[in-house]
């Protein structure tokens, strides 16, 4: 489908990986994400799938999206994030 960006977790698990994924940060990341990309898309008059058509080659249009996500403050990537910190301060 050419009009069609998840905006959100489409996975099916049990209760018990559900919450294991849990993490709002993830979560926020994702809708923060998908308005980005159609903004970025709609301003480049592309379909969204066309960031990724070319992989595994690089993907200029896609780098370009993923930096302008990280100076809109919304992360790519969560490497120091964990279901098991224990403080809020640890999430950030």
């Amino acid at each position: 489908m050419d009009n069609l960006l998840v905006a959100g977790k489409s996975i099916a698990t049990s209760y018990i990986a559900a919450a294991a994924y849990r993490v709002h940060s993830f979560e926020w990341s994702a809708g923060a994400a998908a308005g980005t990309t159609i903004d970025f898309a709609l301003k480049r008059g592309i379909f969204p799938y066309e960031l990724i058509d070319d992989m595994p080659s690089k993907e200029w249009e896609l780098e370009i999206l993923q930096s302008r996500l990280q100076e809109n403050g919304n992360p790519t990537a969560f490497p120091e994030t964990s279901i098991f910190n224990n403080t809020w301060n640890e999430w950030k």
